[in-house]
């Protein structure tokens, strides 16, 4: 029987071919970051710009973030702060910092949010607005749909006070004094940009050694594969804040999709589908906070990959389908909708692996596995060119932010750590994976913002979740330990994921 042989080959060639297809891109814009991208620019203009910060229970932090929009040069911008916290502790700090800018509650408006009771019933509640010339508080009583409900209503605030502009900010990103001067000179000109990205670095004083871990992954994206998409005039990402966007343009594509888990995604799809275009704005630098243990990394790496693959679900068909993007830029938004389900291909890669294992164990010295290996043989040398490339392509972005970019060569110490956490999420990314695809409930996952000086309680991942890890380390270590017994094999992919299993069972 040789069908057996044949399909195993043939999946392992398709899982490769669809690793080829991520690594491509990482390879591609990792080394066209190291280019400069041609930005045209003109002088701005002087338009009233909405600094909005998007807040849910971020008492920690906000004050210091509305100190750094104080500070920003702009004159003509009025700060929102887009609330929707529940804590009332929270509620009052906030109130306090509208009442030391000046403002005053407003009693009568239009402004409402409609409220399900525990019974089933709708009701509304009116949104409670504190005004003064350059400062807003709008808090909602309810985080209905979450952050891009808060948006929905704020965009309908700002519409109606004329506010065409938005730099919207998450609660712990502090922006450059001039940010919003240089991403208009570029919003400006040309009349296709719907958004001004920029970059997102994470504040280095005071960070844990596993925040440190984990910047090197986000951060790779803005230093390199953010910067290499630019030089090459492909489709640029809104990733969530730190971004100037144009009002008008999100009302004309839909808005902003109330519940939605990445948002930021789902309305950059709809910019591309109607032919707007985006630009990031390297040279413009905000500071913030990464998650500050692995649980919570955890939980919003699941809420990433579910929302990412709720926009691969969606959108896949009209990408394919669209005249406004060409043939490599469909290739390149769909590689960016599908950038968490890459982990859903590891899963069944690993799993066809210790199947194929298993069944040449089993039928050792029979004509079926002979004939397995003896195909493989006939492509083993490209084959595993293009797996050991396609496994190096995980690490361009964050060796060219590191030896190229940044210069910071002590962080080449945190680089093991830093892959070995994020792939002790497998089976996390699995399963955002597969809510997002088939449309499974998931609720929000808010990253808790923290000052460092007061911390408060840091969760331990589930004891559900560290059993599903120890158990797969041990499954791995046995399937590690069986290649060398039954066939003499060394597999150098145990360095890869036995330290990643470990790591995630102790945390």
């Amino acid at each position: 029987m040789e069908w057996p042989a044949v399909t195993l080959l043939a999946t392992q060639c398709l899982l490769l071919i669809v690793f080829c297809f991520f690594a491509f891109f990482n390879y591609l814009y990792g080394f066209a970051s190291l280019w400069t991208p041609k930005i045209q620019r003109v002088k701005p203009s002087n338009k009233q710009v909405a600094v909005v910060v998007v807040s849910f229970n971020e008492k920690n932090v906000i004050e210091e973030t509305i100190k750094a929009c104080d500070q920003l040069t702009y004159k003509n911008r009025l700060i929102v702060l887009a609330d929707d916290s529940s804590d009332i502790e929270t509620i009052e700090k906030n109130r306090g910092i509208a009442r030391a800018h000046g403002c005053k509650r407003v009693e009568q408006h239009s402004f409402v949010e409609e409220i399900i009771r525990p019974d089933g019933t709708h009701d509304c509640e009116s949104i409670e607005i504190w005004e003064s010339p350059g400062f807003v508080f709008f808090h909602r009583p309810v985080n209905t749909g979450f952050k891009a409900g808060s948006l929905k209503k704020v965009h309908n605030y700002l519409k109606e006070r004329g506010i065409d502009l938005m730099y919207l900010l998450d609660a712990d990103w502090h922006p450059q004094k001039d940010a919003i001067e240089r991403t208009m000179e570029v919003l400006e000109a040309d009349k296709k940009i719907a958004f001004v990205q920029t970059k997102r670095v994470s504040s280095r004083d005071g960070m844990n050694l596993f925040q440190k871990y984990v910047a090197l992954h986000e951060e790779g994206c803005y230093y390199s594969d953010f910067e290499g998409r630019q030089v090459l005039n492909h489709p640029a990402l809104f990733s969530g804040c730190c971004t100037l966007l144009k009002l008008d343009v999100i009302e004309q594509v839909g808005g902003f999709t109330s519940g939605h888990l990445t948002e930021d995604l789902d309305l950059t799809d709809r910019f591309w589908l109607n032919g707007w275009k985006g630009i990031y704005l390297g040279s413009v630098v905000n500071y913030g906070e990464v998650p500050f243990t692995y649980e919570h990394f955890r939980r919003q790496q699941e809420r990433w990959a579910a929302g990412s693959a709720r926009a691969l679900r969606e959108f896949f068909w009209p990408i394919l389908k669209t005249d406004q993007l060409g043939g490599f830029a469909k290739f390149s938004a769909i590689r960016q909708n599908a950038y968490f389900t890459s982990t859903l291909f590891t899963g069944i890669a690993l799993i066809v692996g210790i199947i194929t294992i298993t069944w040449l164990t089993v039928n050792w010295n029979t004509y079926s596995a002979e004939y397995y290996l003896y195909l493989f043989s006939i492509i083993k040398g490209p084959f595993l060119v293009l797996v050991y490339a396609c496994i190096l392509a995980n690490f361009i972005e964050p060796l060219v932010m590191i030896l190229v970019k940044k210069r910071s060569y002590e962080e080449l110490f945190h680089l093991p750590m830093s892959f070995w956490y994020a792939w002790g999420n497998l089976h996390t990314y699995i399963a955002g994976n597969i809510k997002g695809l088939f449309n499974l409930k998931l609720g929000w996952f808010c990253t808790p913002k923290f000052n460092r000086d007061n911390v408060g309680h840091l969760p331990r991942i589930p004891t559900s979740m560290r059993l599903l890890n120890i158990f797969t380390f041990v499954a791995f270590l046995g399937f590690y330990f069986s290649e060398g017994w039954v066939f003499g094999w060394r597999d150098e992919f145990a360095l890869l994921w036995l330290p990643a299993f470990l790591i995630a069972s102790v945390k």
